[in-house]
């Protein structure tokens, strides 16, 4: 088990039992495929189960050159209950590594237990462990809960702007 310092992170007394944190493995790829199917549908944009498989697949292959993915997972007892996917960034702060949290998701019904600040700080010391210079991330800018979350962690706030092109302005982008 790679567990990362954080360990059993401790939750509110209305949880029972302790979260766990630990680094995604190539055995947690089908508890990690539900959790991801999960998130597909609560975002509106749901993906087969071979889709969802396969990136539980990628996102639990223990990282082994410098630009791979890192996931973390959240457990309670042998159930997986969050998951939180990094990339690396480069060039960035001060021109140097950071890990970027692409995605954080907390099962449904372990939303306001503590599971997304233990995975968020669990992330905070995997970075300082392995040399990244920062941990970024952007949320929806009216998603007050997830707003409050992470400066309860002590993230500071940006002024930016994010973009994205996919779907049909990928292609048109593409095209022009």
């Amino acid at each position: 088990m790679n567990d990362l310092s954080v360990g059993s992170v401790p939750a509110p007394a209305c949880r029972t039992g302790a979260p766990l944190i630990r680094a995604a493995e190539p055995r947690d790829a089908a508890a990690l495929a539900r959790l991801f199917d999960q998130m597909q549908r609560h975002y509106g944009r749901p993906v087969s189960a071979d889709a969802a498989l396969d990136a539980a697949r990628i996102a639990c292959q223990a990282p082994v050159h410098l630009f791979d993915p890192r996931t973390l997972l959240a457990f309670r007892g042998e159930r997986v209950v969050g998951s939180l996917v990094m990339n690396v960034s480069f060039p960035a702060f001060e021109l140097t590594r950071s890990l970027y949290i692409r995605d954080l998701y907390v099962a449904r019904e372990e939303r306001r237990s503590g599971i997304g600040r233990a995975l968020v700080k669990a992330a905070a010391g995997l970075a300082l462990r392995e040399g990244f210079s920062a941990l970024e991330w952007t949320t929806d800018a009216l998603n007050a809960a997830a707003r409050a979350m992470y400066e309860s962690c002590g993230a500071r706030r940006l002024e930016r702007t994010y973009y994205r092109l996919f779907d049909d302005t990928l292609r048109a982008a593409a095209d022009a």
